[in-house]
């Protein structure tokens, strides 16, 4: 059997490998270990955030990891409690000294009830033009600010957003926010992909994986992955367990495996900050 390709998804003349590795909420030299595991095993996408206070980290990682800087798609992420045009400014030129680097991608990391989402990204849009940032997106996004994002403020600001972030796994499956997504024409990054660690011990996905060999992580990882369209950015603070979620290119779900899944509960979010939005019931 011929696997499909998943290594990388395609947009806009961009080429971004699939499969990234997640820092929250690492810190330290457990964080800068990580992701120099994760390079030396073959990860080319890393994703951090200004409030995961690891930047730092990650900057250091890469620097010492011998892996040239163009090889790596890096994103970070703005905004959350500050979210004006200033604090937007401000924080991104410590992100900048932080990283050592500029992002790839430089997303809003969650919308706000209190700033207008229009003053964050033109913000956000003066960092790209600054040549702060290649590519901006957003994440945590109801279907409504979906659309007010792509079909108000992005031609307003002459802006394309590249990618929307959102928690997604065989537990939160979020196919109304999967589709708004890629019809407005970004990827998905898929975050917390193994469900805070509750698909690790999964009955159904245990059972998925003995056909393939697999844990029921790399199950869970898959389905993800077997999608067009989207990246996912798994974390583990473990070198065994990076090099476990790297190894799930060898295999792919039939239909069977994604109807077992389809029957799992659904809407077990696991990342609920004070701040969040009003969720979209049934995703």
């Amino acid at each position: 059997m011929t696997l499909p390709d998943r290594k990388y998804v395609e947009l806009r003349g961009e080429r971004v490998p699939a499969l990234g590795f997640g820092t929250y909420p690492m810190r330290g030299a457990a964080c800068t270990d990580a992701v120099r595991w994760a390079l030396d095993i073959g990860y080319r996408h890393i994703d951090t955030a200004q409030d995961y206070d690891n930047e730092a980290d990650v900057g250091r990682a890469i620097a010492a990891s011998g892996v040239p800087r163009r090889d790596i798609f890096l994103t970070t992420k703005c905004g959350n409690a500050r979210m004006t045009a200033r604090q937007v400014e401000d924080e991104l030129a410590i992100s900048l000294d932080k990283l050592g680097t500029a992002p790839d991608l430089l997303l809003l990391h969650w919308p706000s009830a209190t700033v207008p989402m229009a003053e964050t990204l033109g913000a956000m849009a003066a960092a790209q033009r600054a040549g702060h940032a290649r590519l901006l997106g957003g994440a945590n996004f109801p279907l409504a600010l979906i659309h007010e994002a792509v079909e108000v403020h992005a031609p307003a600001l002459g802006i394309d957003l590249f990618v929307h972030q959102f928690e997604s796994h065989p537990l939160l499956r979020q196919p109304r926010i999967e589709a708004a997504t890629l019809a407005a024409g970004m990827l998905v990054t898929a975050h917390s992909p193994i469900a805070r660690g509750r698909a690790v011990g999964n009955p159904v996905l245990a059972q998925i994986g003995r056909k393939y060999g697999k844990s029921a992580t790399q199950v869970a990882l898959r389905w993800q992955l077997d999608k067009d369209g989207v990246m996912l950015v798994p974390k583990s603070t473990r070198r065994d367990g990076i090099a476990e979620n790297f190894d799930i290119f060898d295999f792919t779900l039939d239909a069977d495996d994604r109807a077992a899944i389809a029957t799992l509960p659904n809407g077990q979010r696991g990342s609920r900050p004070s701040w969040e939005p009003d969720w979209d019931p049934a995703g």
